[in-house]
C-alpha cells in the first residue's frame, strides 16, 4: 500500500530526505497511522539503522540543526525552518521492568517493531510512501481493533502504561467491541498502574479525555475495574458524553480539562488526590477548581454582562457548557438560551472600568475602606447604565455626592 499524505511532499521533509539520499530511513507510527486514515499529522517520527552519531553527522554535514533529545533512547530531533523531526534508531528491549526499558540498538527493522505497543503503530513508510506492515496493523486499523504486538501481558509488563495507552488509542481509533485480549490483560494487570508515575498518568488520561468517545471508554474502565487506579470513585459519564457534540456545535476546540471537571462534578472524585497524584500544574489545578463549582444563571442581558464581566469570557463559556451538557438550566431556560449566551460571550468585547484609585486620590480622597466603597458603587452606576457613562461623568457623580 502507499499514501500521500501532505507531510511527505513537504519542503522541510524534502530537505531531510536528501540529507539521507541512499541511506535507510522511515516514517514511523502515528503520522503512518494518520494519513491512512486522511488525518494529517504535526508529529512526524522517523527510524533508522543508522547509529545515533552518524545520524547527527550526516545531519550537522547537510547544516540541519540537529538535538540530541533522547540520546538514551537513541532518538535525535532535526528542526528545519522550524518543524521538527524526531529520528529514532531501531531498537530491540533488552530488558524491562514494568516502567523502563533497556534497549540495544539493531539494523533489523522487524525486530524495531517488535518493540512497539500495538499493530497500528508499527507501521514503516518508505520515501516514496510504501508501507511496510509486518503485524496486520493496516487491516487492523481499518476494521478498528487495537491490538497489542505479541502477547498482550507480556507488552504491558513492559510497561504499564501500555494500558493506558490502550485505552487512550481504542478511543480515537476503536470500533465495536474492544479486543478481547487486550481488555483481559489489561485488567489483571491494572494494579501495575500504582507503580507509574503521576505524570505519565495524566499525560496519558488527558489525551484520552479529548477522544469523541472518551465517555464511553472510561466508563469501560470502570466497569473491568481499571479507573479505580487513576480515578478513585464512581464516576458518571453522562454529561462527558454530551461534551464532544457540544463543541462540535459551536466550533470550539477540545478540552480536557473541562472534560475531567465534568466528572469531577457527576461522581464520587476527590480533586485534592488528583491534583496529587497527577502532579497538576498550578494553572490546571486553580482551573479545576473554579469548573468544579462554576454556575451561570440566564435572567436579562444586564446580568449575562454582569456574569461575563464577573467570570471572565472564557470561564463563562466553560459554565454555559456545563449547564447543557448537564441539562441544568435557570428557571425556564433552555439549551438554546445558553448557546446564544455562548455565542454573545464570544463576540462581547468586556468593557474596561474607566475609573481607578488614583482619580478619585486626585479628588482628595485618602487611601481607606471608603475610597473602595466609592469605587464599587461608581462600578454599580457604570454597569447600570449599561456601561456608558465616561470616566468624566462618573466622577462628576462621585463629587456631586
Amino acid at each position: 500500500m502507499q499514501i500521500k499524505p501532505t507531510w511527505l511532499f513537504a519542503p522541510q521533509t524534502k530537505i531531510l530526505l536528501d540529507a539521507f539520499a541512499g541511506e535507510q530511513i522511515y516514517f514511523v507510527g502515528g503520522c503512518v497511522r494518520d494519513a491512512l486514515l486522511g488525518i494529517e499529522s504535526s508529529d512526524i517520527d522517523l527510524a533508522t539503522p543508522l547509529l545515533p552519531d552518524l545520524v547527527m553527522q550526516i545531519l550537522s554535514n547537510a547544516g540541519i540543526r540537529n538535538i540530541p533529545t533522547g540520546l538514551e533512547h537513541g532518538t535525535i530531533t532535526a528542526v528545519i525552518d522550524k518543524k521538527s523531526f524526531e529520528i529514532t534508531t531501531f531498537r530491540r528491549d533488552v530488558a524491562t521492568d514494568g516502567r523502563h526499558a533497556t534497549v540495544a540498538y539493531t539494523d533489523d527493522k522487524h525486530q524495531d517493531g517488535e518493540r512497539r505497543d500495538f499493530t497500528i503503530n508499527a507501521l514503516y513508510c518508505d520515501r516514496e510512501g510504501s508501507i511496510t506492515d509486518y503485524f496486520c496493523g493496516i487491516s487492523d486499523l481499518q476494521a478498528g481493533i487495537v491490538r497489542f504486538i505479541g502477547d498482550a501481558n507480556e507488552r504491558i509488563c513492559e510497561d504499564a502504561l501500555r494500558i493506558l495507552r490502550f485505552f487512550r488509542f481504542y478511543a480515537y481509533y476503536g470500533k465495536g467491541d474492544a479486543d478481547a485480549a487486550a481488555l483481559a490483560a489489561c485488567e489483571e494487570n491494572a494494579n501495575k498502574i500504582a507503580n507509574l508515575s503521576g505524570e505519565r498518568i495524566g499525560k496519558e488520561m488527558f489525551k484520552l479525555l479529548l477522544a469523541d468517545n472518551a465517555a464511553s471508554v472510561i466508563a469501560l474502565m470502570q466497569e473491568q475495574g481499571i479507573l479505580q487506579y487513576i480515578l478513585p470513585g464512581s464516576v458518571n459519564c453522562e454529561a462527558l458524553a454530551r461534551l464532544p457534540q457540544i463543541l462540535h456545535r459551536l466550533a470550539h476546540p477540545g478540552d480536557s480539562l473541562l472534560a475531567l471537571a465534568l466528572l469531577l462534578r457527576s461522581g464520587e472524585l476527590d480533586l485534592a488526590w488528583i491534583n496529587e497524584r497527577w502532579k497538576l500544574s498550578a494553572r490546571d489545578y486553580k482551573r479545576l477548581q473554579q469548573l468544579q463549582v462554576v454556575s451561570c444563571k440566564l435572567q436579562d442581558d444586564a446580568e449575562l454582562k454582569k456574569q461575563i464581566r464577573l467570570l471572565g469570557k472564557d470561564l463563562f463559556i466553560a459554565a454555559a457548557i456545563i449547564a447543557i451538557c448537564e441539562g441544568k438550566y435557570y428557571e425556564g431556560a433552555g439549551e438554546s438560551d445558553y448557546l446564544a449566551a455562548i455565542e454573545f460571550a464570544s463576540f462581547w468585547q468586556i468593557p474596561i472600568f474607566p475609573v481607578s484609585g488614583d482619580d478619585l486620590i486626585a479628588l482628595g480622597f485618602t487611601p481607606s475602606k471608603e475610597l473602595g466603597a466609592v469605587l464599587r458603587q461608581l462600578d454599580m452606576m457604570w454597569e447600570a447604565s449599561d456601561y456608558s457613562l465616561s470616566k468624566v461623568e462618573l466622577l462628576k457623580s462621585c463629587v456631586a455626592n
